[in-house]
């Protein structure tokens, strides 16, 4: 298998405790995952654990083969961190619209996790910039509303990969939402340095095949 020159790491929202075992097997074929984790207060969606109720050290022997980064779109992102930092979570990405600074920093100072922060929407990349100087890295949504997958690509995420660039040119900037191999070219030439793929790749028949033409794509943009 080719390997990419910038990284594609597929997403998915977990409907239960059960498909993201299954995922985890089917995905055998890369080393990172992406979890989107839902809870229906931060987002209008709600996905397990949160529904049906689950505890995600319960996957901790299926997730531990990847390098886990999980996506906390929910309201008290805290608490999760925690219990996902229980499970094996070797990434964790906060939102800016949930947190405050101060208590985003006194995690970051205090755990072993990399860390990432996104945001949204109406939120300005200026309210932004100083989370950004905290966090490890920072991940860019490349859809308007967040929490489900499948949603159109926003133009504006062109005009934020760069800006960022431009203000920490050595943060790594990951891309999530919209990623297809119709978007990944220019996504790149914008500066994106991490690529999160979620229908382009778990809602395909063939995941490895589609993951494999992705990688195709990325390395000829």
């Amino acid at each position: 298998m080719s390997i990419p020159k910038v990284p594609i790491v597929p997403a998915f929202i977990p409907a239960s405790q059960e498909e993201v075992l299954s995922f985890c097997k089917e995905l055998r074929f890369v080393h990172e995952i992406h979890l989107d984790v839902v809870d229906g207060d931060f987002v209008k969606t709600k996905s397990w654990p949160y529904e049906p109720s689950g505890t995600p050290i319960a996957v901790k022997h299926a997730t531990d083969v990847f390098t886990l980064e999980v996506d906390l779109m929910v309201a008290k992102p805290f608490k999760a961190a925690r219990d996902w930092e229980e499970a094996g979570a070797d990434m964790l990405v906060f939102h800016v619209e949930t947190i405050d600074i101060d208590s985003f920093k006194d995690f970051v100072t205090h755990t072993g996790i990399t860390v990432g922060i996104s945001f949204h929407g109406e939120t300005t990349l200026e309210s932004v910039l100083p989370y950004i100087e905290i966090a490890d890295y920072v991940q860019v949504m490349g859809i308007e509303t967040i929490g489900l997958q499948g949603q159109p690509f926003s133009e504006a995420t062109i005009a934020k990969i760069k800006k960022i660039k431009q203000a920490f040119p050595d943060k790594t900037v990951s891309v999530d939402g919209a990623v297809s191999a119709s978007t990944i070219p220019t996504l790149i030439q914008a500066g994106a340095d991490r690529l999160i793929v979620g229908s382009a790749i778990v809602k395909q028949s063939d995941m490895r095949t589609a993951y494999e033409e992705l990688v195709t794509t990325v390395n000829e943009a």
